[in-house]
């Protein structure tokens, strides 16, 4: 898996998500790539990073060549379906901020994942992280969940590490415990 987008909205931890995973393929000795594409993100506007993993490859994604789409945000993933394949991984946190001026419903971003997409996951991140008192680590918890799961090839130990050289001491020990929740318990 070479090209990662991780869409969501601001506030959610996209870019730190994106630092996290660059790091896990860093410590592995790839050459990574990463750009963000910012809206108003500190408004709860659009937040798109590009992560790609090889050598010779500009930072962002072109449409149609993304393995994994991440989405923390629903209506966020399926503005950036134009990135995906009918191959590609989805990953959706189950959680839906419906944008201004639309009558777009959860239900029908869910019908047209399933109906377009053979790979789709959805993840209760957003619950989870409220279970585990860390309602604003939704980012951290989607990265436990989709490495857990195999989806992105990266150990407890891997993840452990990236966020310890990523992180401030105070938030890698909060976020430490939550990764090690999240494999005791899901």
């Amino acid at each position: 898996m070479n090209d990662i987008i991780i869409a969501g909205i601001g506030g959610q931890g996209n870019i730190l998500l994106s630092r996290v995973v660059c790091q896990l393929f860093m410590n592995r000795s790839f050459d990574v790539k990463s750009a963000e594409n910012i809206g108003m993100s500190q408004r709860g506007g659009s937040v798109v990073s590009y992560i790609r993993v090889g050598d010779d490859v500009g930072p962002i994604v072109p449409d149609g060549k993304a393995d994994i789409l991440i989405g923390l945000e629903m209506s966020e993933a399926a503005r950036n379906v134009n990135k995906v394949n009918k191959d590609s991984v989805i990953v959706l946190n189950n959680r839906f901020v419906r944008p201004k001026n639309s009558d777009l419903k959860k239900q029908q971003i869910l019908k047209f994942f399933e109906e377009n997409f053979s790979k789709l996951n959805v993840i209760n991140a957003h619950d989870i992280a409220f279970e585990l008192n860390m309602p604003k680590a939704e980012n951290i918890t989607m990265l436990a969940l989709i490495c857990k799961e195999g989806i992105l090839p990266f150990s407890k130990e891997e993840i452990l590490r990236a966020l310890e050289q990523v992180l401030t001491p105070k938030m890698y020990e909060m976020n430490k415990i939550l990764v090690e929740k999240i494999y005791e318990r899901y």
